[in-house]
């Protein structure tokens, strides 16, 4: 059994469920685990895993207009940081000593990657996010400085991980070593679910909406009902149902609607996929990732890529389900295990090279060391990404 350290973004939803899933798999082997995050993951874990989870100082995006808001995101970071960044190091530096993990696990989260290394721990890094930087991809036409700018977020975040977990629904080269690629990793209540093509498209207004004229075109789609998550009100209004945000709910609606309408987010990107589920996704503007989210489930035919949601491309996109329901049909995705074995593998790689924390006198503990462990491999061959190759 190790102490494995889990540290994650608590921006979006995404960020909480990967570490719900990939934590059960790894407390189902054995391993003794803590959490760091914030925000939206920590309300989400809290509950899931009591007295394991603490907090952080968390990162966050600040929305206007559909956009991401590169201006306002660091102003607004960095007047909270004077505030709550001290005592937040405080509690990071004090769990290290306490718990005294063998491995970090960081799903873009980094301060804990500053503190490992700080501290001598090994630490792997475990997110979506590094497909940009780690990746060859395909550029998005007129978007350069985005590009540009999450690249260069990434790469301040963090570095020096011992191994870069990619969780990818896109058959990608590899750029940078060492980097595996792993297929999603989707929440454990998903996997419960059965997928049927109901009579209604799902919409999800996410942190940033869709436009802010969502509302009105939303009235205008009269070809199918539709049941609506994330807006400010609950009910019926002539075809549209508005519901209040339940974890439970919105995966019944998801497993059982024709299709999707939303931003281009990586979980709810994958979770459609999984479930066969055509997708109509509006990127959020300045968010690269979820422009490239979007490029490439039009690119291999799982839905369509739109600016800008209208009636007409709402038709258009009604006419092709067939079409994008069968370029899916059959991709399923279980990274949790995979996620588990790569760390596993670079837990007992990791205990002939770290240098051990020195103990906390009133909590000190020890471990014996599990064998040595060499690096193989970049890519999960046994992965069935987009492109349906592998298992």
């Amino acid at each position: 059994m190790a102490r494995i350290l889990y540290a994650a973004s608590g921006d979006g939803y995404g960020h909480a469920t990967r570490a719900h899933a990939v934590a059960d798999e790894l407390i189902r082997r054995g391993h003794d685990m803590m959490f760091l995050t914030s925000h939206k993951t920590l309300r989400y874990l809290e509950p899931i895993f009591p007295r394991r989870v603490h907090d952080v100082f968390g990162l966050l995006t600040v929305y206007e207009d559909g956009a991401a808001h590169i201006r306002k995101t660091l102003l607004h970071n960095l007047r909270r940081a004077p505030r709550r960044l001290g005592p937040s190091n405080a509690r990071v530096r004090r769990l290290f000593r306490t718990f005294r993990p063998d491995l970090l696990v960081t799903d873009f989260e980094p301060f804990s990657a500053f503190w490992a290394r700080v501290l001598g721990v090994p630490f792997v890094s475990l997110d979506n996010q590094h497909l940009l930087t780690h990746c060859v991809l395909d550029p998005v036409p007129g978007a350069v400085w985005d590009r540009l700018n999450a690249y260069l977020t990434i790469r301040l975040y963090y570095g020096g991980a011992q191994r870069y977990l990619v969780t990818t629904f896109i058959d990608a080269p590899v750029r940078y070593h060492p980097t595996t690629l792993i297929p999603p990793i989707l929440r454990p209540q998903l996997h419960r679910r059965t997928p049927t093509s109901g009579d209604y498209l799902l919409v999800y207004k996410g942190a940033s909406g869709l436009h802010p004229e969502l509302e009105e075109t939303l009235r205008r789609l009269d070809r199918m009902e539709i049941r609506a998550y994330g807006f400010p009100r609950t009910g019926r209004q002539g075809h549209v149902t508005y519901k209040a945000i339940d974890r439970e709910a919105f995966l019944d609606d998801l497993a059982g609607c024709a299709g999707v309408i939303a931003t281009a987010g990586h979980s709810l990107v994958c979770e459609c996929i999984h479930l066969e589920k055509p997708m109509l996704l509006t990127p959020i503007r300045k968010q690269y990732e979820q422009m490239i989210n979007a490029h490439y489930v039009q690119k291999l035919g799982y839905g369509r890529a739109i600016p800008r949601l209208t009636p007409e491309e709402v038709d258009r996109f009604l006419d092709e389900l067939p079409r994008y329901r069968s370029a899916m049909a059959g991709l399923r995705f279980s990274g949790a295990a995979r996620a588990a074995d790569v760390i596993e593998a670079e837990l007992r790689g990791s205990s002939t090279r770290r240098t051990p924390i020195p103990p906390d006198p009133s909590q000190a503990r020890s471990a014996p060391s599990p064998p040595a462990f060499p690096h193989t491999g970049e890519r999960d061959e046994s992965i069935r990404l987009a492109s349906g190759v592998g298992s």
